[in-house]
């Protein structure tokens, strides 16, 4: 008959190992009767077990942890906070735009920056109001309802045909947010290169604050029949 003390065979089943184990947890003494085989367990060096560093190397780590996530946290409120100034001093500009060409530009250029984001267009579906633009583009009818359906805004990653028809390019991801001007309809749409910079689930306060801001302006300048 083998020796399983000098000879161990294979790995047991993970039947086995269940067993095993239930069997420990039901006869803890059968371990801490066995100095050697604790010394094993709890890792010790030169056959000494020394549970209380485990422990307490043990909850070290989770100390650590702990403040990782503590010092993520408050990166993320300070970027949240500096997010919304920059968003709020861009919503304010918008008061000084005396036509669509200054609000184009702002959007084309200053609103980017401000957002944190690669891109910034604004579609309005059928005739837009501009011959000449950069950012306020028209769209076909019934574009906003295909990207956002019943929603009011969506974030998340853009696909490449996507990417290509919003924004002249592929992006890895991007925001939506439906607008109303009288009777005309559009979105407001902003776009990022990283993949994870919009993701499902994400808040929209911010992106909901500035969209209704341009709305507002927008409807200044325009006029339905």
């Amino acid at each position: 008959m083998t020796d399983i003390l000098e000879e161990p065979g294979p790995a047991p089943s993970a039947m086995d190992r269940a067993m095993l184990r239930q069997m420990l947890i039901e006869n803890p003494d059968w371990v801490r009767g066995d100095a050697e085989l604790l010394s094993h367990i709890a890792g010790a060096p030169n056959g000494v077990a020394d549970l209380g560093r485990v422990v307490r190397d043990r909850l070290l780590g989770e100390v650590r942890q702990l403040k990782q996530r503590e010092r993520a946290f408050a990166h993320a409120a300070r970027e949240n906070l500096a997010l919304m100034a920059r968003a709020q001093s861009f919503v304010l500009s918008l008061i000084e735009c005396a036509d669509l060409n200054e609000l184009d530009y702002k959007l084309a250029w200053e609103a980017p920056t401000a957002l944190g984001v690669d891109s910034v267009r604004l579609y309005l579906e059928g005739a837009t109001p501009m011959i000449v633009s950069e950012a306020i583009h028209a769209c076909a009818v019934g574009l906003t309802d295909e990207l956002l359906g019943d929603e009011n805004d969506f974030t998340g990653q853009c696909s490449d045909r996507t990417g290509r028809t919003l924004y002249g390019k592929e992006v890895g991801s991007h925001a939506l947010c439906r607008i109303s001007v009288g009777d005309q309809v559009g979105l407001l749409a902003l776009a990022a290169r990283e993949a994870d910079m919009f993701h499902s689930g994400q808040g929209t306060e911010i992106l909901n604050f500035v969209a209704r801001a341009v709305e507002k302006r927008l409807g200044q300048w325009m006029t339905t029949d």
